[in-house]
């Protein structure tokens, strides 16, 4: 039987893509000829995007394409529609960011908003004060923080982002940090009322110029401090980031898959708990929760289910911390299998004199 090794296996068709393209909640690149009033969302959502009052888009300005939205500060703007189910915000981080160049500056101009009284979201421009916040969960618990206006000005392309970063929300132009604004109050909430570009909930405060490459990123801090500004568009796919390398179920090949940002693993399922007690999970993979049924009886409830029930189990239980590298073989007992199902497997703890509670309880899962 002829050897393969190990290190000679390698992907190949490697495609470039965005580690985080699964988490890009809306990707507006604004491609087109020019003069066209509709676009594309680029993001797997494919969100419904209107052009409305006269925003189009344009060749005369681009920062990548060779074309890119144009607003006249009258009364143009995007709806992105109604995205509270998409733009969750809550306690999630965030980046919202995109290319802008200004014909003029006026005051509270908004970027992007997607709230109504005293919640959601407000990003702005001020022409005397630069970047400008509001952030709500009920009330504004953010309430127009502005930061440094340095690199802000007409004619230019700029980079802006608004990045949340657990209590923290950031802003940058250029990808210079302008200013941290921390809050107590935790948690965003999400309005009904659609989501805008280049406007105030579609009403007021409209931008007089171009945008380019606007991007939202959900759970994702995409910048924690000061960083180069993107030298090419956004990508629009997660490419073959972190491929899977799968065995198939006859062992006589792998299969390149890929994996967007999950890691690649071959255990379904994995978990490391303490049995003995109130059980606790110390680490694990696709395991939701554990259910102590009796003394040395636990039910490992899985978070994703199986595709079916003929996977294999290992198992391995002890009653003391020393484990079998101490040498103390007489406290190792024995994990048996007792049912299984799609959702769950229950096992035992076993050994002389009984069933016994264990601290050290580890499960792995395989499966095709």
């Amino acid at each position: 039987m002829r050897k393969v090794k190990l290190n000679k296996l390698q992907a190949t068709g490697t495609t470039t893509g965005d580690v985080y393209f699964p988490q890009t909640k809306l990707l507006l690149p604004f491609d087109g000829a020019n003069g066209a009033t509709t676009t594309s969302d680029s993001s797997n959502l494919n969100h419904t995007i209107t052009l409305s009052n006269g925003a189009q888009i344009s060749t005369a300005q681009s920062k990548f394409g060779g074309s890119s939205l144009l607003l006249d500060g009258t009364n143009d703007d995007v709806n992105v529609g109604s995205s509270n189910s998409v733009f969750t915000w809550g306690t999630n981080d965030f980046t919202i960011e995109c290319w802008i160049y200004l014909n003029s500056i006026g005051s509270n101009e908004n970027i992007f908003s997607h709230s109504s009284s005293g919640v959601g979201i407000e990003f702005l421009l001020d022409g005397s004060s630069g970047l400008k916040i509001y952030i709500g969960g009920g009330s504004w618990f953010i309430n127009g923080t502005t930061t440094s206006s340095s690199g802000i000005s007409t004619g230019q392309w700029i980079h802006v982002a608004l990045v949340r970063n657990g209590s923290n929300f950031d802003t940058y132009v250029d990808g210079t940090k302008g200013g941290t604004t921390a809050s107590s109050a935790t948690s965003i909430t999400a309005p009904s009322n659609n989501a805008f570009i280049g406007s105030n909930r579609g009403g007021s405060n409209y931008i007089d110029g171009y945008i380019d490459d606007f991007r939202i990123t959900m759970g994702i801090a995409r910048y924690t401090s000061s960083f180069t500004p993107p030298t090419t568009a956004y990508l629009t796919s997660a490419g073959d980031v972190n491929k899977q390398i799968l065995i198939n179920s006859t062992a006589d090949g792998v299969a390149i898959g890929t994996g967007g940002i999950n890691q690649a693993r071959i255990a379904k399922a994995w978990v490391n708990f303490d049995g003995s007690g109130t059980v606790a999970i110390r680490a694990s993979y696709n395991v939701s929760s554990i259910t102590d049924n009796s003394t040395g009886n636990y039910t490992v409830n899985f978070t994703t289910a199986m595709p079916d029930t003929n996977y294999s189990a290992v198992m391995y239980t002890n009653t003391t911390d020393y484990g079998m590298a101490s040498g103390n073989f007489n406290n190792t007992y024995t994990g048996g299998l007792n049912t299984r199902s799609t959702s769950s497997l229950r096992f035992e703890s076993y050994g002389p004199p009984g069933y016994q509670d264990a601290l050290l309880c580890d499960l792995i899962v395989f499966g095709n």
